[in-house]
């Protein structure tokens, strides 16, 4: 992805594939004339305007929850906020999926007079079946395609099918009568149904851009239940039920050639740095090898340890352990109790108590 601009905090970034869309939509319209395809390409990039504005509606009320909003990735088939977690109240979950559509119907009703006025058609020359009718032969009609974008995109949106908002909010809505997994477990459900209806659609009509996006929605719904079902799993579990006390930490001047054939004779990937009992960073295996590879072995461990360290106690769940790697993009998390080394938290200990629970289940 492309980075394009920040804005509250948010980086605005662009799919390498985006730039495919425009020159689809060029291609399509290529027959009509050079002023349609200019229009046609005008429009599309006008599009992703309102979906950048869409998915900002929706991390603005996020980070309002205190939910971190990394990046909007705006894709060939619309723009996705990268949200580290969902909130543990519905209704803020709740408020967070209607603020995309909210937006969207917002402009539309800021954009009806302007438009009524330049169309200078009435009511009649507004409708949606003038749009289809006209396409982009001028620039009235063009324009009226503008307006009744903001509708539809609101109406696709609150669809009651996860992962779209509709989907969000119903499950939002579920949540307070039926608990987090069911609610997921319908709205999931729903989102199939809708992903195979719009392949189904796609598919007899030979819309390519409406099979990719039942694709999609199928691919993310199922998605978002395994996350949830991940939850679940955890939820019961704590740190020290699970930690495995025996670990192998190494001194800041312990040289990377000691540490190489150290990691050789133990099932170990990451190595604690600690010098008179304090954490000083930490070891990856990858990190040793990169540098042996590029340097050499006569480095020493402190060198090259990573100083940023994702930390728990031992009475944390393993819910909060596996967020905290979720947010810190890490698969390991040091175990301290009272600035004592315990031990390690690792992506794969979390995936085993995952697969035992859904063998139980």
């Amino acid at each position: 992805s492309l980075k394009l601009f920040t804005i509250f905090g948010i980086t605005i970034k662009v799919h390498i594939t985006f730039i495919l869309l425009p020159a689809l939509v060029g291609f399509m319209l290529l027959a009509e004339g050079p002023l349609v395809v200019l229009r046609g390409i005008i429009f599309t990039f006008i599009i992703f305007g309102f979906v950048t504005c869409h998915e900002l509606s929706h991390s603005l009320v996020a980070k309002r929850f205190n939910v971190e909003v990394k990046d909007i990735t705006l894709l060939p088939i619309g723009g996705v906020a990268s949200m580290q977690g969902i909130p543990e109240e519905p209704k803020e979950e709740f408020l967070i999926a209607i603020a995309g559509p909210l937006f969207n119907l917002v402009m539309a009703a800021l954009l009806f007079y302007p438009v009524y006025l330049i169309i200078g058609e009435g009511l009649r020359g507004m409708s949606f079946m003038n749009v289809v009718e006209e396409g982009f032969s001028s620039w009235k009609s063009t324009l009226l395609y503008i307006f009744w974008i903001n509708p539809i995109l609101a109406i696709f949106n609150l669809l009651p099918a996860f992962p779209m908002d509709g989907g969000r909010a119903l499950r939002a809505y579920l949540a307070h009568r039926l608990g987090i997994s069911k609610a997921t477990g319908i709205a999931v459900a729903l989102g199939h149904a809708f992903a195979l209806l719009f392949g189904f659609i796609g598919l007899m009509s030979r819309w390519i851009i409406l099979i990719v996006i039942a694709f999609f929605v199928y691919i993310a719904a199922s998605q978002e239940e395994r996350q949830i079902d991940l939850k679940m799993a955890l939820k019961d579990y704590k740190v020290k039920d699970i930690l495995n006390e025996e670990f192998i930490s190494l001194s800041p001047d312990t040289p990377l050639s000691e540490a190489l054939e150290m990691s050789l004779r133990a099932s170990q990937y990451n190595y604690p740095v600690v010098k008179d009992e304090n954490l000083l960073g930490l070891l990856s295996i990858q990190d040793l090898l990169s540098t042996i590879h590029r340097f050499g072995k006569d480095r020493k461990v402190n060198e090259v340890m990573s100083k940023k360290v994702i930390t728990a106690k031992l009475d944390e769940s393993l819910a909060s352990v596996y967020n905290k790697m979720i947010k810190n993009n890490t698969k390991v998390v040091v175990i301290l109790e009272d600035n004592n080394l315990k031990g390690l938290i690792t992506l794969e200990d979390i995936a085993r108590i995952y697969s035992i629970e859904s063998y139980k289940t």
